[in-house]
């Protein structure tokens, strides 16, 4: 069985040009491993390995020094970040990213992020059947969409998914699940990798978003296993 934990980063223009939803797919019998090295990390970071909201992980706020990371040590926060990245790039996790180009949708009357959730399945499943297995997926709790999401998800795996190239899905079982981010390592783990995602495609000409953005590209993170970029821009960087 394997167990996709998934975020969002929401469309907001001008300073979010589009809208992102991924996450990291693991293994059930990785989960408990990949947990422990997020958790070393938090004693390392917080004092602490357990979960609460003063030794939670978010991209935002390690990059920029908000929230858990304000008035820590800048080559702290970097060292954390490329810690973060080696658990990403770990050969245990599948990453999958879908990207949503609203400036470039034009015959689509669907919001954003109903588009970016039916790729995400469409990529999962074909992740799972690769993998020979089936899956399960869990989301970062988001209340507006939590109901939308499990009526979709029933909705795909019954009739397919939508359009011209939908997809018959087969390889998730059960429902959505959702947890707060503080109450999930793996759900941090999703939360990192799909701003780490995002960020490098904004400006980054100033000293301190150049260090983090070259920091994030030579992990490798962008090499996913699975990713959809709909409609195609032309600024897109793999």
């Amino acid at each position: 069985m394997h167990l996709l934990y998934f975020d969002e980063v929401k469309y907001d223009p001008p300073v979010q040009s589009s809208f992102w939803m991924g996450g990291v797919c693991v293994h059930h019998e990785h989960v408990p491993a990949l947990e422990e090295r997020v958790n070393d990390l938090s004693l390392k970071a917080f004092g602490d390995r357990r979960l609460s909201r003063e030794t939670e992980f978010h991209g935002f706020e390690l990059c920029r020094g908000k929230g858990n990371f304000k008035g820590r040590d800048w080559g702290e926060r970097l060292g954390i970040l490329k810690e973060l990245l080696d658990i990403l790039t770990d050969e245990k996790v599948g990453r999958i990213r879908i990207r949503i180009n609203p400036q470039n949708i034009v015959y689509s009357p669907k919001d954003p992020s109903e588009i970016a959730f039916m790729y995400l399945i469409e990529q999962a499943d074909a992740y799972f059947r690769e993998k020979e297995t089936l899956g399960m997926l869990f989301g970062d709790y988001d209340e507006p969409a939590v109901g939308p999401s499990v009526t979709s998800l029933s909705k795909y795996r019954r009739g397919g998914t939508e359009w011209a190239a939908g997809r018959d899905i087969e390889n998730i079982i059960d429902t959505v699940h959702f947890a707060r981010s503080h109450h999930s390592r793996m759900i941090q783990l999703a939360d990192v990798f799909l701003y780490c995602c995002q960020f490098t495609l904004q400006n980054n000409e100033s000293h301190w978003r150049k260090a983090i953005a070259d920091i994030i590209q030579q992990s490798g993170i962008y090499a996913c296993h699975k990713s959809r970029n709909w409609p195609v821009t032309t600024n897109w960087q793999p």
